[in-house]
């Protein structure tokens, strides 16, 4: 954007010193010789232009404006003297970031050439770039919108002018049109199959957020992490997972095991909380590798809690030991219930005690036994035990056959993502 002015102020020199504005002579091509003559500028229009131009190249604005204001005062110019004489006051206008004189210059060269062929179309188009921007950089962003629109409804293909035209909208105010327009990007991305740029992804999250379009805003998120899986990314994800009111409370230590695995844990409440759904759940094993992985992050076991924190850990290898000792006690009677509930329970346990084999087994076999309530949830951690146990294939053709309401499906489709090779 910094660069236009200086851009425009090199093709007005072309104009200045080129032969048809000098009024210098131009040989007619013998082939045309009904052809009109070129325009010409008079050395009393031209002298002052030439000289504004030179204070143009050396930033020189004031002084400039002043030679302008004397090419301004010779009276009965042509419209081609006009022409270019304006066209030098515009570039003085974008150069000094007078946006309103700008829109003033263009709107009268437009006029000035819209039955002439003084003014190329791909030029008319860099012009209204220019004004566009210089809109842009005064903060007047619903004109910069405008400008840029006009520039791209004359057929500019610019990517620079299309960007700043959607922040131009953005930045008005005008959420819905910059997110239609960033919608049109993002389509026009897919089908060259391109990945939509991480820029205008953040922007749209933002923007439909602002306009409380929270589909909309969480549908901008997951394509940050489908493309982009940062750590910030993927924690504003399962933050909005969070925020869903219709989650699932059987769902809510599925959601921190997610997050565990996305390493987007990152408070000493996050791994407190995790520890207490899993402890409570019965889950001492899989608490104890939360909390060591807590220590290892420096968030657990340290600082004013580090007594608690102690007391705590000790519990729970205490409760590790014990599901150890009656393991197979306890596997005998849950093979002898009418339903895999148990069984299920022992086999999760037993994959976060690393005996992965003998537990993902006693899970399938729970499984197929049968489950009273919510078998759809037993499934999906078993496919999570899968991805845990680098059975990333088997993971992923699990999470395939899963589907349920009240933040089930969302917990598949990030699963598939989170555990998808790079």
């Amino acid at each position: 954007m910094t660069n236009r002015a200086f851009r425009l102020s090199a093709l007005l020199a072309c104009t200045l010193i080129g032969g048809a504005a000098l009024g210098q002579a131009t040989p007619a091509p013998t082939t045309a010789a009904s052809a009109p003559a070129l325009p010409t500028l008079r050395t009393e229009v031209r002298s002052p232009l030439l000289e504004s131009q030179t204070l143009i190249g050396e930033k020189k604005y004031a002084q400039a404006r002043l030679k302008v204001q004397d090419a301004l005062a010779i009276a009965n110019k042509t419209p081609y003297e006009e022409y270019i004489t304006t066209r030098v006051a515009l570039s003085i206008a974008n150069g000094e970031d007078d946006a309103p004189a700008a829109a003033k210059f263009l709107e009268r060269i437009l006029q000035l050439t819209a039955n002439e062929t003084w003014l190329k179309p791909e030029d008319a188009q860099h012009l209204m770039h220019s004004v566009g921007i210089t809109h842009y950089r005064a903060k007047d962003y619903a004109q910069a919108a405008i400008w840029l629109d006009r520039n791209i409804k004359a057929g500019g293909t610019e990517q620079a002018a299309m960007d700043a035209r959607i922040q131009s909208y953005l930045l008005s105010g005008n959420l819905q049109r910059g997110s239609e327009l960033i919608n049109e990007e993002i389509a026009l991305n897919e089908k060259a199959g391109k990945p939509p740029t991480q820029a205008y992804l953040q922007m749209l999250a933002q923007a439909r957020n602002g306009l409380k379009d929270t589909a909309g805003s969480t549908r901008a998120l997951e394509m940050l992490v489908q493309y982009y899986p940062s750590k910030d990314h993927w924690r504003s994800l399962i933050n909005r997972l969070w925020g869903r009111s219709d989650l699932a409370p059987q769902l809510q230590l599925d959601v921190f095991r997610l997050a565990f695995h996305t390493g987007t844990l990152e408070e000493t409440t996050d791994f407190a909380e995790y520890i207490d759904f899993a402890q409570k759940a019965t889950f001492a094993a899989e608490a104890l590798r939360v909390f060591d992985q807590g220590v290892t992050a420096g968030l657990m076991g340290s600082g004013a809690n580090a007594e608690a924190h102690k007391k705590l850990r000790a519990k729970l290898v205490h409760e590790v030991e014990q599901d150890r000792k009656t393991l197979a006690a306890d596997t005998a009677a849950a093979l002898k219930k009418p339903d895999g509930l148990a069984l299920f329970n022992i086999g999760f346990n037993m994959v976060a005690m690393e005996q992965v084999d003998k537990g993902l087994d006693l899970m399938e076999k729970a499984i197929a036994k049968g489950l009273p309530k919510r078998p759809a949830d037993a499934k999906l951690r078993l496919a999570v035990a899968y991805a845990q146990a680098g059975q990333t294939e088997k993971a992923q053709q699990s999470f395939a056959a899963l589907s349920g309401p009240e933040g089930l499906d969302d917990l598949v489709r990030y699963w598939k993502w989170a555990i998808r090779k790079p």
